[in-house]
Parts: structure tokens; sequence; C-alpha cells
């Protein structure tokens, strides 16, 4: 975790796109730094997640799907719950 730039991000999600594939995107705040201090071994800095969605949303419009979890439980009741699974 000790990039400097969220280009490998870009680059990956890039590849992954282009291959058709599907990037879950999954942060936790216990790995962000939000004070703008020195960054602990395992941080990085909550711009970098800003930024990241930023260049998702600019560059993905319409391909993206930015939701909470408890959105996705909702979907998935309302499109899948009721089927049998034998």
């Amino acid at each position: 975790m000790k990039e400097k730039t969220i280009d490998i991000w870009k680059k990956k999600l890039d590849w992954i796109a282009k291959h058709g594939g599907m990037a879950l995107l999954i942060a936790h705040p216990d790995y962000m730094n939000f004070n703008g201090g020195e960054l602990g071994p395992e941080e990085y800095p909550a711009e970098y997640y800003r930024e990241f969605l930023e260049y998702i949303k600019a560059g993905y419009k319409d391909q993206y799907w930015h939701v909470l979890p408890k959105e996705i439980v909702n979907f998935w009741r309302q499109n899948f719950a009721r089927q049998s699974y034998t």
C-alpha cells in the first residue's frame, strides 16, 4: 500500500473492464487516512478513494452500480429470493 497515486487501481480496473470482467470495490475506513498525516503501514489517503470513485464515475458512466449493502439485499430479495434453487 505504498502507492503514491491511484494509477495502479485505474490500470487494473481498465484491464478488467476491457476483458468483460466485473470489479467489486469494497473499502473500509480503517485503512483510510482522513487526517492527512503520516500514513500507517496499511493505510492510504482517503483522497485516493474519492479520486478513484470520480474516475469510475467519469470513465464508466452507465456501467457501474454504486450502492450500499442494504440496497444489494433489497435488489436480491426483489429479483431472486422467491426462486427455487434445486
